[in-house]
Parts: C-alpha cells; sequence; structure tokens
C-alpha cells in the first residue's frame, strides 16, 4: 500500500488515466527538475518533443496526407476506383457502436 510520497514496490511509475497536455507538461518539468537546467535539455528531449507533438498534432497531420497521397498516386495508377471513399461520414456524424457484438436487452 502506498503512503505518503513513496510508492509500492510493484509500481514503477504512475501514468495518468487520460493523455492530455498537462500530463505531457508535467511530465516534461518532472523530468527537467530531476537532470537539471543543462542535463535537463539532453535527457528529457523525448519528453519535450512528445509535449510538441500534443500540442501541435504535426504527425496526426502528416500521417493523414501521405495516407491522402497515397490514395491518390493509386487512382492515378488505375489500381482504385475513386481517390476517396464515397459515402464516407461527414465529421462529427460518425459514432461508433462498441456494443454491436455484445448487446444487453
Amino acid at each position: 500500500m502506498a503512503s505518503g510520497n513513496k510508492l509500492g514496490e510493484n509500481f514503477q511509475t504512475l501514468t495518468p488515466i487520460v493523455k492530455a497536455p498537462l500530463s505531457d507538461t508535467l511530465s516534461f518539468f518532472r523530468c527537467m527538475e530531476a537532470y537539471g537546467a543543462k542535463l535537463g535539455r539532453k535527457y528529457c528531449d523525448l519528453e519535450h518533443r512528445d509535449f510538441n507533438e500534443c500540442i501541435t498534432g504535426d504527425k496526426q497531420k502528416k500521417r493523414a496526407e501521405a495516407i491522402a497521397s497515397q490514395r491518390r498516386k493509386l487512382f492515378l495508377e488505375g489500381k482504385l476506383d475513386s481517390p476517396f471513399l464515397d459515402n464516407h461520414p461527414e465529421p462529427g456524424q460518425f459514432k461508433t457502436d462498441h456494443f454491436q457484438w455484445n448487446r444487453i436487452n
């Protein structure tokens, strides 16, 4: 059982349930506090890049652009009938039905 600031022996780290920019900020500053200003720039780079990605969403945008360009390329080569899906739902209209296979009646 954890008491005070100590973690139990089975726990390595505590991670947040919901990933948000605030949790990435706290992770970055916790790392900077542990290593200090000079070494923190070197060793906390991963947390800093993760924080920047969470704020800007660059990887998600690049991934969507890569998928769209690949579909356009396949369409121009004649391997696809249309570059994008015909019956694609509008943003905000599609909601997944997580209980479609296991409904409670």
